[in-house]
Parts: structure tokens; sequence; C-alpha cells
């Protein structure tokens, strides 16, 4: 079998954890579901593949007894840096991308914390969403929400981010239309007059979000910045018939928007065949493979590594473990990731399409060098 652990990870798509890491049973099981039902946490999520494979694999790591109440033991054990820094260091990274805009507030590591605990680079993501419903909050008019909003997305590279993120899929799909400006105004009208009658905002009012994503497009190809886009599987309030990929192709066929990468997250799963495909066909497309969420076992993981690799170029696929709130999550993608990617790879070896060095040279490529580049780490 390949042995790829040599090789520092950089994780494409991930997310801050929590300060506070001492856990009580059921809050750490709640992590591991995307599922919002609390009887889920207390009574199915121990019998998810995924979650038995994780708990055995980190009580190993912490040299504890192979059950979830040795494993809250353990951990609770540890001060947070050190639990944080021991599973970082452990998972080998060169680099973190770290999308900011979830989880936020003063709960959460900060990027360059958790670079420092990893010994690793930590890098950047803007997400979008969140700017545009504390503008459409703060100004009651249009124009001057949008030279704000212009002002924020236009300076996003000297700001020190590296990209940016959407999670439109959550919205109102990735079906993305253009709209006038009189109806994305119409738009704006409705979603501050709701925002203001519950207090809040969560943005989903088709033809202001789209116009805003325009905008945010052509800024993102103008500074050369990728666009992480959510695809596929999600949370329970997520539509998964508009989170297919193949509903972004008319933004990938633009000319005008060819600076920008394109990023589609989580294997697209379950239409892992189809954001390859958008991957081997779209230069400025690239693939997304996340070896925790979504929380499958290893048999779906080799089924996407396999279906991913069998359509697109390596030099299109990156690596990524999606992880959040626990440390536990960056490390146990990294895990898995290494072996799943080297028994695929094997596979291939074994089957004369590949020779050894092709198979590491492939391996390189998507767990490192294809995002180093993406996100100009070198810079």
């Amino acid at each position: 079998m390949l042995d790829l652990s040599d090789i520092p990870l950089v994780d494409n798509h991930c997310h801050p954890v929590v300060l506070d890491q001492r856990m009580d049973l059921v809050r750490f099981r709640s992590y591991f579901t995307e599922a919002t039902d609390p009887s889920f946490a207390q009574r199915h999520v121990a019998e998810s593949a995924y979650y038995l494979w994780l708990v055995r694999q980190a009580t190993a790591f912490y040299g504890c007894p192979a059950s979830e109440e040795a494993l809250i033991a353990a951990r609770n054990a540890l001060e947070s840096d050190a639990l944080l820094a021991r599973l970082f260091q452990a998972a080998h990274f060169a680099a973190l991308i770290i999308d900011t805009g979830f989880p936020e507030g003063p709960h959460i590591y900060s990027p360059e914390r958790m670079g420092e605990l990893g010994h690793c680079r930590a890098a950047k993501l803007f997400r979008l969403e969140p700017l545009m419903q504390r503008l459409v909050m703060a100004y009651s008019d249009f124009d001057e929400m949008m030279a704000h909003y212009e002002q924020e997305v236009s300076t996003i590279r000297e700001r020190g981010y590296c990209g940016f993120k959407s999670i439109v899929a959550y919205r109102t799909g990735l079906n993305i239309l253009e709209w006038t400006k009189d109806e994305a105004v119409a738009s704006f009208a409705q979603a501050r007059a709701e925002g203001l009658r519950q207090g809040m905002l969560r943005i989903n009012h088709k033809p202001l979000l789209d116009y805003l994503l325009h905008v945010a497009f052509h800024y993102a190809s103008q500074q050369r910045l990728p666009v992480q886009f959510h695809t596929g599987y999600g949370d329970s309030d997520a539509n998964l018939l508009l989170g297919n990929p193949l509903h972004l192709r008319n933004i990938m066929e633009r000319d005008d928007y060819r600076g920008m990468a394109i990023v589609l997250l989580h294997e697209s799963y379950p239409y892992a065949q189809l954001g390859a495909y958008l991957a081997a066909i779209y230069p400025h497309v690239y693939f997304d493979l996340s070896y925790c969420i979504p929380f499958v076992d290893k048999l779906e993981m080799l089924a996407f590594t396999r279906q991913a690799l069998g359509v697109a170029p390596a030099s299109k696929l990156v690596y990524s473990s999606d992880g959040i709130h626990l440390p536990e999550m960056h490390w146990a993608a990294a895990l898995r990731g290494r072996s799943i990617l080297a028994q695929v790879l094997q596979e291939m070896i074994d089957a004369e399409e590949l020779d050894y060095e092709q198979a590491r040279h492939m391996a390189r490529l998507i767990l490192h060098d294809n995002a180093w580049q993406l996100y100009g780490l070198d810079n």
C-alpha cells in the first residue's frame, strides 16, 4: 500500500474550533450529525458507522479504552490548547484554509492561533452571506448599501483573505440567475422589512441574493480570487435538489468570470460524478474531496474518491476536512483522507492505470500542491 504520511496537507476548507473543549457525551456526539433534532445526538449518532470508526481511532490516539466515556474523559483531561496542538501536529498540516464566517464570536479560536498551535499556515476565507445580511440591516437605502458592499468585496485580498465562500445552496439554490436593479431593489426592501420585523435577517430573497453574488463574482474575477460553493450534502434546511453543482453551469460559462476559480465543496455528495465532470471540462473549476463532512463511511469515501480520480485530472482535485468545532474532525479527516487516497491510487497501480511515481505525484497534487497554488500561499 502507498504511504502518504510524509505529504503535508493543505486543508482546502475547514472552520474554527471552539475555545472550550470540555464536553459531555451528548454535546460531543451532536457535532457528528447534520440533523438538528436532539434525538440524533441522544440515540442515533452512536449507531452510525463514521462515528463508531472515529471513537475507535480517537481512543487509540489518546491511549485509553475504546469507549465513548473513556474518550470524553481523556480529552477533558487536556487543556484546549494542548488538545488542539496534539491533534493538529499529528495530522501534519502545511496550511489550513479557514472559513471565518461560521462559527463566529469570542468563543472560538482565531485562524492565527490555530496555525500557531498546528505549526502550519492559516489562511482566511471570506463568507459572503453574513456580509450581505449585515449591510441590508444597516442601510435603508439600496444604493448606499451597495456602495458599502462593493467597497468590502473589492478589497478582500488586501484585507488578508485568500478567497470567498458562498452558502447560497442553503438559501435559494445554486441556480444563480441575473436580475435587474429594480428587481433587486424590491427584493432588498422586502428583506430589510422582514429583518427589522424579526430582529435578524436570514437572506433567502433570491433576486437580491443573486444580484449581490454577481457583484462579488465580478470582483473575485478581477482580483483572481477563488470562490468556494457549498454543494450537495448539508444541513437539513438545504434543498439537496438545488445543491446539484450542474446548476452553476451558467456561472462557469461566463467569460468575464474566468478569473475566479470555482471550488465545489464536499465532493458535491451525492453528485460526485457530476462535480468531477465539471472540474474535467472547465479550466477554472476545482473539485473538493472532503473526508470528515459529510459523515459517510469508508466505503462511500472510497466510492467518491474513485469517481473523482476516474473523471477529473488530479490537478483539479483538492483535499479538505470541513472540520468544525472539534479538532478531532480536522485530525480524523487527515488520517482517513491519506488512507483512502492511498488505497484508491494503489488500486490504480494494480490495474496498471498508473505507475508508482505517477500515483505519488497525483497524491502530492491533491493533498498539497493544488490548494497551495490555488490560494496563493507562496505570496
